[in-house]
């Protein structure tokens, strides 16, 4: 199986890549479309990664995967939420500068990051899943790995920051890796779909 990833967001390229082709699933990277240019005006990670998805599929008649993530702390909950990487108006450094200084001296640190993904086909049929990781919003800036909030996040029963830990274990135990496998544990859906249905 063979799918076009609706992102051009390198980093989730590699982790999704990495997860997915242990299941003999190939992903493909486009670069053709500017990921800006698509409004992620939706309200859901939901709705924001079926947005993606589709926009992506109907433009390359192929079939697409998205994500849409983010991190949603309990003291301020929705937000960051959907718009966790616009959080700031200005890049991933300043995100966690202020998620610290908008908790500072708050005692409540519980978060939990949230990935949506959706598989999407030219003809509009979209299968979405979804995933968390539960946690808690460290204090400080720790660790050089990872991407977004993973330097701030301390996933439930660690001591160290997702910026801490290894990429291996990321993998097996992030948002997007719970939200992939409810994917791989249906997607004989999504191939019966495809066979069946899209290609008849």
């Amino acid at each position: 199986m063979k799918l076009l990833f609706a992102s051009s967001n390198y980093n989730k390229f590699k982790e999704i890549k990495d997860i997915l082709k242990l299941h003999n699933i190939d992903l493909i990277n486009a670069h053709t479309i500017d990921e800006s240019e698509i409004i992620e005006d939706q309200l859901t990670f939901d709705e924001n990664a079926q947005l993606k998805a589709l926009t992506y599929a109907r433009k390359f008649n192929r079939v697409a995967i998205a994500d849409d993530s983010g991190i949603i702390v309990d003291q301020i909950k929705p937000l960051p939420g959907i718009y966790s990487k616009r959080y700031s108006g200005l890049g991933d450094h300043e995100n966690n500068v202020k998620l610290l200084n908008v908790l500072e001296n708050c005692e409540n640190r519980s978060a939990r990051f949230v990935c949506a993904i959706a598989i999407a086909f030219p003809d509009g049929k979209i299968f979405t899943y979804e995933g968390n990781l539960e946690g808690l919003i460290a204090t400080t800036l720790k660790g050089g790995m990872g991407f977004g909030y993973d330097r701030l996040f301390i996933p439930k029963g660690q001591v160290a920051t997702l910026g801490e830990l290894s990429s291996e274990y990321k993998n097996l135990h992030s948002h997007r890796r719970q939200a992939l496998n409810n994917f791989l544990e249906a997607k004989n859906e999504v191939i019966d779909y495809w066979r069946y249905t899209w290609q008849k």
